[in-house]
């Protein structure tokens, strides 16, 4: 039997969270994107001191999700005077299709709930279908959308809404 752990992380995580962070964001996105772009945001977003940064802030917390004690995801969840937002949930590849992505939604939802939030929102590129249609599944409505930076590309972001 597997044993499957959802662990808070600390400034110590650091050089995983970069790792697992820059790993499964070009995964899912290297294809759509040129190489170019993609170092220019790996670096900039995923920089051991904008990490850090992110990891001491109140309004942050990441997470691990391990089975028997190796990482297979992670996800971010912010909150502050403008709400709850589930800003990342990503899951490595050989780790997708097993339902963990659903077990860090169901993690950000209880958080939320338990602070007496109203809704969670997130945001989700235009074209990730599989993405898009994971979500609607879980009762998310699309509100409104934004542009993300990737490197030179300005691209669209659906911001996605659930009613808690």
């Amino acid at each position: 039997m597997q044993t499957i752990e959802i662990k808070s992380l600390t400034e110590a995580d650091l050089k995983e969270l970069q790792q697992i962070s820059k790993q499964t964001f070009w995964d899912t996105f290297a294809e759509f994107n040129t190489p170019e772009n993609m170092d220019t945001f790996l670096n900039e977003a995923y920089s051991t001191e904008q990490l850090l940064t992110e990891l001491k802030s109140n309004d942050s917390q990441f997470y691990f999700l391990k089975i028997d004690g190796k990482t297979a995801a992670y996800s971010k969840e912010n909150f502050d005077e403008n709400g709850f937002e589930l800003e990342r949930i990503y899951v490595l590849k050989d780790f997708q299709k097993y339902g963990l992505g659903k077990l860090l939604l169901d993690h950000a939802i209880s958080a939320a709930k338990l602070a007496q939030v109203q809704e969670i929102k997130l945001g989700v590129w235009e074209h990730n279908e599989n993405a898009k249609a994971f979500y609607k599944k879980q009762g998310f409505k699309r509100q409104s959308q934004h542009v993300f930076q990737l490197g030179d590309d300005p691209q669209t972001d659906f911001i996605l809404t659930k009613q808690l």
